[in-house]
């Protein structure tokens, strides 16, 4: 009959513990480092994303006299009888699908800021709708919605349909920078283009093009929580407004927001929301105006829904589903003062 050393055997767990012990530390240590590095490949990936948009706006300029992407008849001027059409209206290249971005008052055209590319796409790669660079790779829920909408639900046909990216058109490039002079943008005219400000850009019509911003993230995934506020849009010195804090992306605009942009000249940059913040509160009022833009960014929670993104988490200053309220905050890069001719960031 054959004895165990007890004493060996328990030298053996011990050492068992010791080995597990380190491996322990050494997750400990990995996991986070290796959480960082993906996240680190993801924003470079996001960065390069910008860069590509930057690269078709270019090509579009080459092709449509030096505008600024734009699908839309500024033009148009219609009677608005039943069943019509106002100037807000898109095709995809090829098709006779007619798709008008709708939204009460000031958005009308507005939602195109976030389907630009569902429509351009084609236009760039005949037929291809499904490019990358559309998604950035940490908007998982801008993924996911596009994956059960068209790769899974064979019933609905990307060629016939639009869908929102996770980078956002700055509208300014289709309204006359008239419409950005004063506080609070005025409402667009559904059925008058020229009534409504609308107009064709051009690339050259940019007064400051490495302080413009054209394209950005529309949320910082670089953070997962945000302090939800109010500031006063128009008055930086005045008190905020603090909501609470939520476990969510803060989105581009928030003051805690880093986002990368991509400006006129093609340049791709994170900025820091809280440093536009700051000049928008210069002593002197000149310099203050500038980089105060001329709204609000609340978009109707209505009109969210209406294309699909009442989930995505935007704060448009309602209560959301954990109680907390969404913060409001100025429309940066969305309602540039001046329009076109403004200035976003300073660098």
């Amino acid at each position: 009959m054959k004895f165990t050393d007890r004493s060996k055997l328990g030298f053996t767990l011990i050492e068992l513990l010791v080995v597990i012990a380190i491996i322990a530390l050494l997750l400990g240590i990995l996991i986070p480092a290796l959480g960082k590095a993906r996240l680190t490949a993801q924003t470079v990936k996001s960065k390069a994303n910008l860069r590509s948009h930057g690269q078709v706006q270019f090509l579009y300029a080459g092709d449509f006299n030096d505008s600024f992407i734009n699908p839309f008849n500024t033009t148009k001027t219609s009677g608005g009888g039943i069943g019509s059409q106002g100037w807000a209206v898109a095709r995809k290249p090829g098709l006779a699908g007619r798709y008008e971005f709708v939204g009460p008052g000031q958005w009308y055209s507005e939602m195109y800021a976030f389907h630009w590319y569902s429509l351009v796409g084609g236009w760039l790669n005949e037929g291809d709708y499904t490019s990358e660079i559309q998604f950035a790779p940490s908007d998982v829920v801008m993924i996911n919605r596009f994956r059960d909408n068209f790769i899974e639900n064979q019933n609905r046909s990307i060629n016939n349909s639009i869908w929102d990216c996770s980078y956002v058109l700055s509208p300014t490039v289709w309204f006359n920078p008239k419409r950005y002079e004063n506080d609070i943008r005025p409402n667009c005219v559904r059925n008058s283009g020229p009534a409504s400000l609308a107009k064709r850009n051009k690339v050259s019509d940019t007064t400051f093009p490495s302080n413009k911003v054209i394209i950005w993230e529309r949320f910082d995934w670089t953070k997962n929580e945000r302090n939800a506020s109010q500031p006063n849009p128009f008055d930086p010195t005045a008190p905020v407004i603090e909501l609470g804090i939520e476990r969510q992306h803060p989105q581009w605009n928030n003051p805690a927001a880093e986002p990368a942009v991509l400006t006129a000249d093609g340049s791709v940059v994170s900025t820091k929301i809280s440093d536009i913040r700051q000049l928008a509160s210069d002593e002197n009022e000149r310099a203050a105006r500038e980089f105060t833009p001329t709204d609000v960014w609340n978009m109707p929670g209505s009109l969210l829904e209406d294309y699909q993104m009442d989930m995505d988490w935007f704060e448009v200053g309602l209560i959301n589903q954990d109680g907390f309220g969404a913060g409001q905050y100025p429309a940066y890069f969305w309602a540039t003062r001046d329009g076109i001719k403004g200035r976003d960031i300073s660098r």
